[in-house]
């Protein structure tokens, strides 16, 4: 069997595999039977898509008389023979990012929505997400996996994309931390209106990465900072902006804690400096002209850290007009805030938390406002009604 023949069975036996898996799964819940219908539609795709390529390279086979021992010279079949073992690459790809990462995810799933020690944090914190989903109208169901993180897993099956949120285990009863899933749910948002970025924020960036560029810039390094910008750190601050423009100085504030450190001007691939992101937080916080907050004492906070330790990047990455170009382009895509039409509730709120008292509010505007009030006072008998009202013992999946 040549090896294209082999690598093809190998696709068609990870498919089949999956296939029993899903057969196996007992009494789904309605999240659940979501992601699997979907699932479903795309291993059928998948499947066409190696059959097809296993005709296509028969006929190559039968066509060039191609054997293992002598390489082709006809440019023409050349093409053809990449062709078809890119559309293997591309199979076993997909496999691996949307099958692969998600059918383990299924028992974590079941297990953590039926064990007693997490069923009802595990409940609360899913009526959480699913809230904000439907304020922020991303017309998704999420499952939500407790794990070492916050992050968000998304699942490309075909034109369908899915996702999911994780959330950090050890927090799971720090109410003030779970405004930081804003963020998470942002790279929903981002995935959902990527041909909107790709169209209108991406182009320019890159346009004015071409007019920056420096004489003495290395083509690879011209190269790698497009690919840095385009694939992640305009989605970074997407995400960054849909989570203030939902949770406004809820989100910033936690942001804060978890972004203070002695190099806020360090430049990773994977994420913008945490300067450039909590400024640009601010910046977009103040444009929402939300009643009795104080702005500027965010901007003072955190410059009293960071401008004492920071020792600002001249690389060009940062070009300023390259970064201005981008938070422009973003901040003009994402133009709901639904902070705002809940700020009064999560205002009231706060007060109420603040004499120690339940607020008789929605869900998001109490978690909203737990990371508002003084950092020393006790949310354990906050969040043990929250479990109550909406994780009850007496309540079922």
């Amino acid at each position: 069997m040549l090896l294209v023949d082999q690598k093809a069975s190998g696709l068609l036996f990870k498919i089949n595999f999956a296939r029993e898996e899903i057969a196996k799964i007992k009494s789904p819940d309605e999240i659940l039977i979501n992601y699997l219908e979907d699932l479903k539609i795309w291993l059928n795709k998948l499947e066409n898509q190696v059959r097809k390529n296993q005709e296509l390279f028969k006929q190559f086979v039968t066509t060039t008389n191609f054997i293992e021992k002598d390489h082709l010279r006809d440019e023409p079949q050349r093409r053809l023979l990449a062709d078809i073992l890119r559309v293997c690459r591309d199979v076993e790809r997909d496999f691996y990012l949307g099958v692969d990462a998600f059918l383990p995810l299924i028992s974590v799933w079941f297990h953590q929505r039926s064990d007693e020690g997490t069923r009802r944090q595990h409940k609360l914190l899913v009526s959480f997400i699913q809230d904000m989903l439907k304020l922020s109208n991303i017309p998704e169901v999420t499952m939500v996996i407790l794990g070492e993180t916050h992050a968000c897993l998304p699942l490309y099956w075909g034109k369908t994309t899915r996702h999911i949120v994780f959330a950090t285990l050890s927090e799971i009863k720090n109410l003030r931390r779970w405004g930081l899933l804003a963020h998470e749910m942002g790279h929903a948002f981002y995935d959902l209106n990527f041909e909107e970025f790709y169209l209108n924020v991406i182009p320019q960036v890159i346009r004015k990465l071409a007019e920056t560029k420096p004489i003495n810039i290395k083509p690879s390094e011209f190269e790698d900072t497009i690919y840095i910008w385009a694939t992640k750190w305009v989605p970074e601050l997407a995400a960054d902006c849909f989570a203030i423009k939902n949770m406004g100085p809820s989100f910033l504030t936690q942001f804060m804690l978890i972004a203070l450190d002695s190099e806020p001007d360090r430049v990773e691939p994977s994420h913008p400096p945490t300067n450039l992101r909590v400024k640009f937080m601010i910046d977009v916080l103040e444009s929402l002209e939300l009643s009795d907050v104080n702005v500027e004492s965010y901007r003072n906070i955190w410059d009293a850290y960071s401008r004492s330790v920071s020792h600002p990047s001249s690389r060009y990455i940062l070009n300023e007009e390259v970064v201005n170009e981008a938070l422009n382009g973003i901040n003009s895509i994402v133009q709901d805030s639904p902070i705002k039409n809940k700020w009064n509730d999560i205002f009231k709120a706060r007060e109420f938390l603040s004499q120690g008292m339940m607020p008789d509010k929605d869900l998001i505007s109490i978690v909203s406002a737990t990371a508002l009030v003084d950092p020393t006072i006790n949310l354990c008998p906050i969040y043990e009604t929250l479990l109550e009202r909406y994780a009850s013992n007496h309540d079922s999946f």
